[in-house]
């Protein structure tokens, strides 16, 4: 549900006075949503622990809006835009306010390693706006380090964005692949990114189409089915295989087929259930 209300400003002068009020799932934990990926530190996203305000730049038509979303009262407080579908369809895919992680929750109560995530609000994780931002942000993710895929993003948003929010598919493909790859400094990536921005990217796909975007591996597609709400699929990656090695296999070598195999009892909830450990 969204409706609009006068609301006191977070901080003078720094967020406009109306906001539009969206309802969240029993259990959402707002610090909890925005932390649990490392999304929150790439742009055009800007986190205030502190304040405990997520900001973000958006573009609607040919305008672009500074959006400041806090919680309060059981509901995510969104000021900077006026309301709008298309608002509501953002936010709600930003904090996955449409996935029922109620049966993953249960799964954690019966698990001593995962008792915490009921009582800390883990089970969302924080999206982009549009599986498009999503998929060009995993992509700035491969073989690479944090540091760089944080650089990389904000070069994007600097110099192919319009006024700080996230580039579209054809703000990107205003450029050429040469110019991302110099002025973004994208390397390889940025042919990749270049084709995907020349095809249709559209949630609710399955794991075999999202194989088949540009640039989209098979850590690529079980990333993004995560990113839907769908957790069936794990992101092998190095991160993932050193993680399993010292938890469960005391650094010793072993194949990615029983890495996968130790998260087979949480059925559909197998990468969140990885993803809860690493976050933890």
């Amino acid at each position: 549900m969204v409706r609009q209300r006068s609301a006191k400003p977070l901080s003078a002068g720094s967020i406009p006075a109306v906001a539009s009020i969206f309802s969240t799932p029993p259990g959402f934990h707002f610090a909890a949503t925005v932390e649990s990926h490392g999304w929150y530190q790439l742009a055009p996203f800007r986190w205030s622990r502190e304040e405990q305000v997520l900001r973000r730049k958006e573009r609607f038509g040919n305008r672009t809006f500074d959006l400041a979303i806090a919680f309060r009262d059981g509901a995510l407080h969104v000021t900077g835009a006026p309301p709008s579908a298309e608002l509501k369809a953002r936010i709600e895919r930003t904090f996955q306010l449409n996935v029922d992680v109620a049966e993953f929750v249960a799964l954690a109560r019966t698990s001593p390693d995962h008792s915490w995530v009921e009582a800390a609000g883990f089970g969302r994780l924080l999206c982009g706006a549009t599986v498009w931002e999503d998929a060009v942000k995993i992509i700035c993710t491969t073989n690479t380090t944090w540091r760089q895929t944080v650089r990389m993003v904000e070069l994007l948003v600097a110099n192919c964005g319009r006024g700080g929010a996230f580039p579209s598919q054809k703000d990107i493909a205003r450029f050429t692949e040469l110019e991302l790859k110099e002025d973004c400094r994208l390397g390889y990536r940025a042919k990749s990114i270049r084709a995907l921005a020349d095809v249709p990217v559209t949630a609710g796909a399955d794991y075999k189409t999202y194989l088949q975007l540009p640039g989209i591996g098979p850590y690529g597609a079980a990333h993004l089915l995560a990113m839907d709400g769908h957790h069936d699929y794990i992101a092998v990656d190095t991160e993932f295989r050193r993680h399993v090695r010292e938890t469960y296999h005391r650094g010793k070598q072993v194949s990615d087929a029983a890495m996968v195999r130790r998260y087979a009892k949480w059925g559909r909830w197998k990468y969140l259930a990885y993803w809860s450990e690493l976050h933890r």
